[in-house]
């Protein structure tokens, strides 16, 4: 009797975690998503920052403004689909190539786990900004000659409650992709100078199938593929908390 009722909470215990989280979360993200709010006005969020050498096909090769790299709709592990196959795009080298920015790939990439601090400005308004974006200098493969290492991706799972008037923007370089609700709803994708774009979720909730009051899940895709700069900067009304 004990053992049917402790499988009847566990099974219960399970089903309530697994109706806060995607499906397809992915779960090498899975052990380091806790945001935590170490004192007042500033909060914590996980991501994982993936170390790439120079050589990678899709590092230090093609240049400018790259839109529509992606699908529109994330896949089901989680991340971004690629739309070109092995043809490529101006600064991608083709699926195979692509499948590993967002992917532990041994000999490849190597993953890092860190936390980036978000800063309210004012109630309710938060801000991560850095123009020196260069979180893993000496780590991973190390900088390989250059002053910083430039040559990275990261990823972080987040979810968030629509409030009507809700808004986020960015301002960066290199690639960038947002997806809220698994839509894609910024594509900075590209090797550009610093480029931004603001989105205001009212404008957009019936391309995203969303409502107010209510949670979903955002997804935000980053890489820094070229020397001399790295430009990492949001800015939302969205209380981004952990999965």
């Amino acid at each position: 009797m004990k053992t049917t009722n402790l499988s009847v909470l566990v099974s219960g215990l399970l089903l309530s975690a697994s109706s806060l989280l995607m499906a397809d979360t992915p779960s090498d993200y899975d052990a380091i998503c806790q945001c935590v709010d170490p004192y007042n006005g500033v909060r914590q969020i996980p991501v994982i920052i993936r170390d790439f050498h120079d050589t990678h096909p899709d590092f230090e090769n093609g240049l400018g403004s790259d839109r529509g790299i992606v699908k529109q709709d994330l896949g089901m592990d989680g991340r971004p689909v690629y739309d070109h196959n092995d043809e490529g795009t101006r600064t991608t080298s083709g699926k195979e190539n692509f499948n590993q920015w967002y992917r532990n790939t041994p000999g490849i990439n190597t993953a890092i786990s860190t936390k980036l601090d978000m800063i309210e400005l004012t109630p309710g308004f938060w801000e991560y900004s850095s123009n020196r974006f260069f979180p893993i200098d000496d780590e991973g493969f190390g900088n390989e000659g250059n002053h910083h290492n430039y040559h990275f991706t990261l990823e972080t799972h987040l979810k968030f409650f629509y409030v009507e008037g809700g808004s986020f923007s960015f301002k960066g370089d290199d690639d960038l992709w947002i997806f809220i609700n698994g839509k894609l709803a910024i594509d900075l994708g590209g090797v550009h100078s610093v480029e931004e774009q603001t989105v205001y979720l009212d404008d957009i909730a019936a391309e995203l199938g969303i409502e107010p009051n209510q949670t979903y899940s955002f997804d935000l895709f980053f890489a820094e593929r070229h020397l001399t700069q790295s430009n990492f900067q949001f800015q939302t009304t969205f209380e981004l908390q952990c999965l």
